[in-house]
């Protein structure tokens, strides 16, 4: 059941009038005014749910979201997941206490957020700052791979990874990834609900619904971030504005829905295939194949040359193929790949399903390298991935 709650223009007169006062437990709280002349205004910003302000405690500042709109559900969602947050460590959380009862107005009593105020840039803010730096850029993609790594860890999934909920903190040579709003926030005690909000639909799987719900919904989301920084490394032409025929519209990383819906037809898509990097191509590959499939399916995001261990993946070791007295570069020359299947053969196809050949199948490494490969025995089907630090692909089928 909805409730009825304050405006913003109550909520700022109120925080005008009493300052700190106005806040049950958080008296103590300097609030920070976000503009001084002509008059004194107190409110820093607000969205479809919340008003912001910023205060100063103990020498910490923090954002305070007080509430124009929720239902009670939401309410409870949102005490459930600060719960839950204070009870783990990790680097990319702000911190975050759900304070009942905590503002009056009209003699109602009402709900705040009270989060750690990040001083940061937006993640499209920093890469536009370090578009000619690929080692900060490269540094970028490994740390978002390990929230990715960490939120699955803590079974959490953020819901709405997109530029203005990605902060990254600190300094060029140190920076952090710090995750914001965590209003659409799956955690261990929300299993078997449903998602409040599908993301924006820049980052999001075109097939996403309310029912993906899980510590697995944002992969698609970081696949798409990793590879157009991928791609930003290759070509910086590609982070100008549309208008200047570039693909940042200033709230996606140059992908779009369109693009998802129909990769094969995608402008964006095409001219990134045309730059013809090893590396870029293992992520189009991964990206193509995922907007064409399932979103129970998606593996973890994965960075060129880490795939071999990818969940989607099965890879040898090189010991187990290479005969007794023979030497590994005798049996697979280092500019092919060599697939092999057990339990009989089978066909070898590209993205697109066009037929290669049946294993046991040697391809060109310049050719196929950071290409996604389909093999099928007909009751099976595997996918994988190439990458210059495999020469022998053993698929084992059931």
């Amino acid at each position: 059941m909805a409730k009825n709650y304050p405006t913003i223009g109550e909520y700022n007169q109120l925080i005008q009038k009493k300052g700190g006062n106005a806040f049950r437990s958080l008296y103590d709280i300097s609030l920070i005014p976000s503009r001084t002349t002509p008059i004194k205004v107190y409110l820093f910003g607000s969205g479809a749910f919340a008003a912001v302000f910023k205060g100063s405690l103990n020498g910490v500042n923090y954002a305070i979201r007080c509430f124009l709109t929720a239902e009670d559900e939401t309410i409870n969602r949102y005490k459930t997941i600060c719960d839950y947050l204070n009870e783990i460590r990790a680097s990319w959380k702000t911190e975050c206490e759900f304070i009942q009862n905590e503002i009056s107005i009209n003699g109602i009593s009402y709900p705040i957020l009270k989060m750690e105020w990040l001083n940061g840039l937006l993640i499209n803010q920093f890469v536009t700052n370090h578009l000619s730096e690929n080692n900060i850029l490269t540094e970028l993609q490994q740390k978002l791979v390990a929230v990715s790594e960490d939120l699955e860890n803590h079974k959490i999934g953020h819901g709405d990874l997109q530029c203005g909920n990605i902060i990254i903190t600190g300094t060029a040579s140190n920076f952090q990834v710090k995750l914001i709003d965590y209003d659409g926030m799956y955690v261990p005690a929300l299993a078997y609900k449903k998602s409040i909000e599908k993301g924006r639909s820049e980052f999001q799987h075109p097939k996403r619904t309310m029912n993906n719900f899980s510590p697995e919904m944002d992969r698609f989301s970081f696949w798409v971030i990793i590879t157009a920084i991928e791609s930003l490394k290759i070509d910086k032409t590609l982070w100008r504005e549309v208008m200047q025929g570039g693909f940042n519209t200033l709230d996606n990383f140059l992908f779009t829905i369109q693009d998802f819906l129909n990769p094969s037809q995608s402008d964006l898509f095409n001219r990134l295939y045309k730059l013809n990097s090893s590396s870029l191509n293992f992520y189009l590959e991964t990206l193509k194949w995922l907007c064409n499939s399932e979103v129970s399916v998606i593996p973890p995001p994965t960075l060129y040359g880490n795939s071999s261990k990818s969940s989607k993946t099965i890879l040898s070791e090189k010991q187990e193929y290479v005969p007794k007295n023979q030497s590994f570069d005798s049996i697979v020359s280092d500019n092919k790949y060599r697939i092999i299947t057990t339990n009989g053969t089978a066909a070898v196809l590209t993205a697109t399903l066009q037929r290669l050949g049946s294993t046991p199948l040697e391809l060109d490494k310049q050719i196929y390298e950071g290409k996604l490969l389909f093999i099928s025995n007909g009751k099976e089907t595997k996918r994988i991935i190439l990458n210059s630090q495999q020469n022998l692909i053993e698929i084992k089928f059931d």
